[in-house]
């Protein structure tokens, strides 16, 4: 373990620090003057959140025990065994409720990819333990991460969480967005609270207490880091810059008021740290995994996306982008803005990493039903016109920053779908310059983490949900007919991503749950890639990577 060389110091939204204080649980030892703690109960768990190769952050929820109380003084601990034997680092941090009674700690002048394990304690309750872990530094052998997203509460329970986080040798957790749900929805499951379409803040900090009450939820964040970003269900269905297609003014009220109260929350719940005082919108955000990954998170949906072209009244919210006439092709519309856009195009060029990542919300690769070559004028009839497909040529530009990069091994990792999917991406997946065979003409590749509920499951029974397994198996032949460069395809389960990467390859697994209507402990690999190094080429295999031996212990 690298040596503790420095003393630890902490950033504390709102907080006043007091070093050299006593471990959770030993009261008794606290020093003089420290002025005694306040009652209150740790009501959501614990969580951690960024991790870089010295620091990370802290986040706990203290509800005071007095109704009256405006504010909790409380104590924390952080070390490096499970047991909290050896100290780094203690202090006080306050919890308010301008705050929601959320508290964020940002540690720094932490060892590289070392965990730390911590917990609160008030006058009258101590948190659970939780474990974070700082980013690795310098040249590194071996990551492995898992890739989250879309978990709708009243769609089914959350043990695909579980099952990620007792997986204890993950480096980080990668939540791609909708990690609440912002609808009214009442009749699946479980209920959501409050029972109506969030629109103000109260409703927006009740939701998110309700997603972190879950036990499997609190057990992902409790050992692992996560790395967090938003899709629009953290404000609105279907949202972009300055609106949302389930965001109703006449009813709801201003959407720059709605989405501002959505961040807010966003920022009060979720281990992240603070947004730039100059945008306070901003999520976009890059991470290093030492000289092994790097990983950029954009934001796809609020930050510089224009309104979606307007859908196509015969096929849902499919729209032709590429037509001979270019009707379509208007440099002027934007997907990330051109300040965002820019900067990616910065990260490309300049992260050094072997491998490049890249967090985002909706699928970059286009699902075509009809049509042929574009290179020949051939039309296509698109899946979306809410994926990056309906923003050409901003998709373009970033193909171009892609193919720019030296060394290549860029892997785009998305949410959104509520399905599974793996592409080889490319500029025109039926024209002359790409080889599906071989891969040849491939930019990159492209995964697509399925739900971890929002798909919901089959109908139990015969009958129907045979018919059901049917066309979706018959959905993946239809697609690949013009999707040459779509290599996996998955519909009916929900689950996560995992990725195993060493220097030489990249190795992602799908892995999914039977029912997420029912609470069970079980989970099955049902596919797998490897990428070797330099090729931009998917592999298929059935063969899982084997976990990491001898890291860090699991939070007790």
């Amino acid at each position: 373990m690298p040596p503790f060389t420095r003393r630890a110091f902490v950033v504390a939204t709102g907080a006043t620090l007091v070093s050299l204080l006593s471990g959770c649980g030993n009261s008794d030892d606290r020093e003089d003057g420290d002025g005694g703690l306040d009652a209150a109960d740790f009501t959501h768990g614990v969580a951690s959140g960024d991790p870089l190769p010295d620091a990370v952050m802290l986040w706990a929820r203290a509800v005071p025990a007095t109704a009256a109380a405006r504010s909790a003084r409380l104590h924390y601990v952080v070390a490096r065994d499970p047991g909290l034997t050896q100290v780094v680092l203690r202090g006080s941090v306050t919890s308010a409720a301008e705050r929601d009674w959320t508290v964020k700690l940002d540690l720094r002048d932490l060892a590289p990819d070392t965990a730390y394990y911590y917990c609160f304690e008030s006058a009258s309750a101590r948190s659970p333990v939780g474990r974070a872990r700082t980013a690795p530094l310098g040249g590194v052998a071996r990551l492995r991460l898992a890739f989250v997203t879309c978990s709708n509460y009243v769609a089914g329970y959350f043990h695909a969480y579980r099952r990620v986080a007792e997986r204890s040798d993950l480096h980080a957790v990668v939540h791609l967005g909708d990690y609440i749900y912002e609808n009214g929805s009442q009749d699946q499951v479980r209920p959501h609270e409050p029972a109506k379409e969030l629109v103000g803040l109260a409703d927006y900090r009740q939701r998110y207490a309700q997603y972190r009450a879950d036990a499997d939820l609190q057990e992902l964040h409790r050992q692992h880091p996560m790395i967090w970003i938003w899709d629009d269900h953290e404000v609105a269905n279907n949202a972009w810059k300055d609106d949302a297609e389930a965001h109703d003014a006449d009813t709801e009220g201003s959407y720059a008021e709605r989405r501002f109260a959505a961040m807010q929350a966003a920022f009060e719940w979720m281990p992240i740290r603070a947004p730039d005082a100059a945008d306070p919108s901003r999520v976009w955000r890059g991470f290093r995994f030492g000289d092994l990954a790097d990983l950029t998170m954009i934001d796809a949906r609020h930050h510089g996306r224009d309104a979606p072209l307007p859908p196509n009244s015969l096929f849902g919210d499919a729209v032709p982008v590429f037509t001979q006439s270019g009707d379509f092709a208007d440099a002027s519309r934007h997907i990330l803005g051109p300040v965002q856009e820019a900067w990616l195009g910065g990260q490309l060029a300049a992260n050094t990493a072997h491998w490049q990542l890249i967090g985002n919300q909706v699928y970059f690769s286009p699902l075509k039903l009809l049509g042929g070559p574009r290179a020949l004028g051939g039309g296509g009839l698109y899946l979306s016109n809410d994926k990056w497909d309906g923003y050409d040529p901003a998709r373009s530009r970033v193909l171009e920053m892609i193919r720019a990069r030296s060394g290549g091994n860029v892997v785009i990792l998305t949410g959104d779908a509520h399905e599974a999917y793996a592409f080889e991406v490319t500029d025109d997946p039926n024209g002359l310059g790409y080889q599906p065979l071989s891969g040849q003409g491939s930019a990159a590749v492209e995964f697509v983490a399925t739900s971890i509920t929002s798909r919901g499951d089959l109908p139990a029974g015969n009958g129907p949900t045979a018919l059901l397994a049917q066309l979706a198996a018959n959905a993946e032949q239809l697609l690949r007919l013009t999707n040459p460069h779509l290599k996996y395809y998955q519909n009916t389960l929900n689950g996560y991503l995992l990725l195993d990467i060493t220097p030489e390859r990249l190795q992602a697994e799908f892995w999914m749950v039977p029912r997420v209507t029912e609470r069970n402990d079980e989970q099955a690999l049902t596919q797998a890639f490897t990428v070797q190094s330099g090729s931009n080429h998917l592999v298929s295999s059935r063969q899982a990577s084997e976990p990491i031996t001898g890291g860090p212990a699991a939070a007790p």
